[in-house]
């Protein structure tokens, strides 16, 4: 079994060996996936038909590179539009998610001072601390297709 303990909806990637083996199968150039299900020895990842053995996955580090896919996406409140007002466009800010903190303000400091302050090594433990944070999870993959 995984000696990594990994919940339903954690990003993470598939070590090297057994990628290179399904990637012709993926459609994605990142090696960044969601998990849909488990069970004891596989998991059900976003996007791969097929299980994948437990001790196939790895975390995703926090180090600019293997998560530099992964942008924030922290909910909105919906606009008061009264008649006749034009509707308000957003852009999604599919920039660096630990940049994307930046953006967040929590009293008089920003949600990247206290994602600074929690020293992570990797991206599944931020969703699980946004999670209990109060947060949905809201990091996105920025996937672009294979050419």
């Amino acid at each position: 079994m995984n000696d990594m303990y990994f919940k339903i909806n954690d990003l993470v990637r598939i070590k090297e060996q057994e990628y290179n083996r399904i990637a012709k199968d993926v459609i994605w150039k990142e090696n960044v996936f969601r998990i849909l299900s488990l069970n004891e020895s596989t998991a059900k990842l976003s996007d791969i038909e097929n299980d994948i053995p437990l001790n196939s996955l790895e975390p995703i580090p926090i180090d600019g590179v293997a998560d530099a896919s992964i942008y924030y996406e922290p909910a909105i409140a919906a606009d008061i539009i009264f008649h006749g007002e034009p509707i308000p466009v957003r852009q999604k800010n599919t920039s660096y998610y630990v940049d994307g903190f930046d953006t967040v303000h929590v009293d008089n400091h920003t949600l990247k001072d206290e994602f600074l302050a929690m020293n992570f090594k990797y991206v599944h433990e931020v969703q699980r601390w946004l999670h209990e944070s109060g947060s949905r999870d809201e990091l996105r993959v920025n996937q672009t297709l294979k050419v």
